[in-house]
C-alpha cells in the first residue's frame, strides 16, 4: 500500500475515474436530499409560474407531483445496485433450471 502513502507533505493522489472513488453514507444523503429538493423547486416553480401565466390553480401541485416523481426515479436510477444480465445464474443451480439437493452431513439425504 505504498502508493496510497503521500510524500511527506504532499497529498494523496485522486481516483482517475469516478468508478474508483469510493463515496461516504454522507455524499449519498446529501445527493439523494439535493435531488429531491431540486425536483420539488424546479418542477413546482414552474407549475407556478403557468399557474399565474394560465390563471389556474392547480398547475402548482402537478408539478410539485411531477418534480418527486421524477426525483425518485432518478434517485433509484443511480443508487440501486445493479440488475444482473439475464440468463446468467448465481452457479446455484444444475442446468435446466432445477436446484439441486441440499447436502446433509456426510453426503447423505
Amino acid at each position: 500500500m505504498a502508493e496510497d502513502t503521500p510524500a511527506r507533505g504532499g497529498t494523496r493522489p485522486r481516483p482517475k475515474t469516478p468508478d474508483q472513488q469510493q463515496h461516504s453514507g454522507a455524499d449519498v444523503g446529501w445527493g439523494i436530499t439535493g435531488t429531491m429538493l431540486s425536483g420539488i423547486i424546479v418542477w413546482g416553480g414552474a407549475g407556478l409560474a403557468l399557474d399565474r401565466w394560465l390563471g389556474t390553480q392547480f398547475l402548482a401541485l402537478v408539478g410539485l407531483l411531477l418534480g418527486l416523481g421524477v426525483a425518485i426515479y432518478l434517485i433509484i436510477m443511480k443508487y440501486a445496485p445493479p440488475v444482473p444480465p439475464a440468463g446468467r445464474g448465481t452457479g446455484h443451480n444444475r442446468p435446466g433450471g432445477r436446484s439441486s439437493q441440499p447436502r446433509t452431513q456426510k453426503g447423505h439425504r
